[in-house]
């Protein structure tokens, strides 16, 4: 299973869930930030969870809105979330960066494009997400196990991106030099 799924099917797990519910889920918890899934996505594996028998899918109806499936772990679904879990199965995705493909691309071509304003950009987006943290708030919240997660996960964000704009402005270093030189 890869992370989505396990992700998705603990989610199920943790309460039958609507897929309206599930977005909401993904939304206020900022999933975007620390895994690669979608709402197009979660449908996508919803189908194919209850096509492998480890979810099931029931239609509600209601009176004033249109019909909508709850979803619901199997036992099926219950053994193997379990056991991908004690099978640490969480794999490390493989991550791949704009500006790498940008860097190449700019030495494989023979067409201009402005590459150190590309650069520039991509600092002013990470300086923008990193200023999305407040960390000061987060201290101030009061320590329940879901918060120490969400903090660990918040965490490794920032580092990565603090990373990452250390690594962008060495390019536009290097640019610099490469322009003027």
């Amino acid at each position: 299973m890869n992370n989505s799924e396990i992700f998705l099917l603990s989610l199920i797990n943790q309460s039958p869930r609507y897929g309206y519910e599930i977005a909401q889920f993904l939304e206020e918890s900022n999933a975007g930030l620390w895994i690669n899934i979608s709402m197009p996505y979660v449908y996508r594996l919803l189908k194919s969870l209850q096509e492998r028998g480890l979810v099931s899918a029931k239609v509600v109806e209601s009176k004033n809105r249109p019909n909508r499936t709850m979803y619901q772990i199997t036992e099926k679904g219950r053994q193997t979330l379990l056991e991908s879990l004690k099978a640490g199965e969480f794999i490390v995705d493989k991550i791949y960066f704009s500006s790498d493909v940008a860097l190449a691309v700019a030495a494989i071509t023979n067409i201009e494009f402005d590459l150190p304003q590309m650069i520039a950009n991509q600092i002013q987006k990470v300086k923008k997400e990193l200023g999305q943290f407040d960390l000061q708030a987060m201290e101030d919240e009061e320590i329940t196990t879901d918060v120490k997660m969400a903090h660990l996960i918040i965490e490794h964000r920032i580092i990565f991106l603090q990373a990452e704009l250390k690594w962008l402005k060495k390019v536009q270093e290097t640019l610099l030099e490469v322009a003027g030189g």
